[in-house]
């Protein structure tokens, strides 16, 4: 049985200064570890001396956590200032009992030096939901908005007038009220190769699964940036045993650069997604039995936890712990 999204692993440049940021969402330090390079190679296939830490929103130990890897040598800047929507970009969303004040708080740190990129909260319908037509007829969905830095790219939500109980969880200990990661995304060019999450991983695709969308809806083009045409495909899978920690796949139908390599363990900012699963060795065998490539051994990773590192079909590295 495999988990929701388990950990968005970000690459450091300084470890002080990425979990004072961290803490603002609610993150604590539950577990830190060491790699020497040779360890790390074998793992992450990037050969650098490392630290992480992993950090947990409130009580969601199983899904949504963040890991902050440090690599005494990056591979790469990572993605930086990449917009969304490029082949290898990656990002997590988180919901928020108020989205204005985690705006407001982005452009206030912006006006003072901050370096960000973000998206005024904008509305999106959910398959449920109203627009709303006034007092006696209110709008029920979401408002969102995006946020890129040179260590992050995280999505935000805040539900109106309807409630997914279990799906986000805000402690009020979080000072900006924010979340676990709910979901998580990237991007890749062929969205047939999707299909090796359910294959292979065992997720469960849903029902709307494969569904074009893009520019032509009003709140997708403002969230991620989208030109006039620019258009996608998008599939989402959830574990077996949970509806959170969904992950959620793009295919752009227009050409973008390939950014790949800027998102991968070693580089700095978002570059790794972890599940966890119940049965290592099983779940090991499968996947050498796959499409997937570069499968390593099972060994111990920084937190001594048993551990295997892959690229799936698309490319994309992904790493799976006991």
């Amino acid at each position: 049985m495999i988990s929701g999204i388990f950990e968005n692993c970000v690459g450091s440049k300084d470890i002080e200064a990425t979990l004072k940021y961290w803490a603002e969402f609610g993150y604590r330090e539950v577990n830190r570890g060491e790699l020497w390079a040779e360890q790390a190679g074998l793992l992450y296939g990037h050969k650098s001396d490392l630290t992480s830490i992993r950090l947990q929103n409130g009580n969601s130990a199983d899904h949504g956590l963040v890991r902050v890897m440090w690599w005494k040598q990056p591979r790469n800047e990572g993605l930086g200032d990449t917009l969304p929507v490029v082949v290898g970009s990656r990002w997590f969303a988180s919901l928020t009992k108020d989205i204005y004040a985690v705006a407001d708080a982005f452009t206030d740190d912006k006006a003072n030096g901050g370096d960000w990129i973000y998206t005024e909260p904008v509305r999106a319908i959910e398959a449920t939901g109203n627009q709303g037509t006034g007092l006696y007829n209110r709008f029920v969905g979401v408002r969102e908005m995006f946020v890129i830095g040179c260590e992050t790219r995280q999505a935000f939500f805040q539900r109106y007038n309807y409630n997914r109980p279990g799906y986000g969880t805000v402690e009020p200990s979080s000072p900006l009220s924010v979340s676990e990661g709910t979901h998580s995304s990237f991007i890749t060019s062929d969205h047939a190769l999707a299909s090796f999450y359910a294959d292979f991983f065992g997720l469960i695709p849903l029902e709307t699964n494969g569904k074009r969308s893009g520019y032509q809806k009003p709140s997708t083009r403002q969230i991620l940036m989208l030109c006039q045409g620019q258009e996608f495909y998008l599939s989402a899978f959830a574990s077996p045993k949970t509806n959170v920690g969904l992950l959620q796949v793009y295919s752009p139908l227009y050409p973008t650069p390939d950014k790949r390599e800027y998102s991968q363990p070693g580089s700095i900012g978002l570059s790794l997604f972890t599940y966890r699963v119940e049965d290592i060795a099983a779940f090991h065998q499968r996947v050498r039995s796959s499409t997937a490539t570069s499968v390593t051994t099972i060994i111990s990773n920084e937190f001594g936890e048993l551990c295997f590192g892959l690229v799936a079909p698309d490319g994309m590295y992904w790493v799976i712990v006991g």
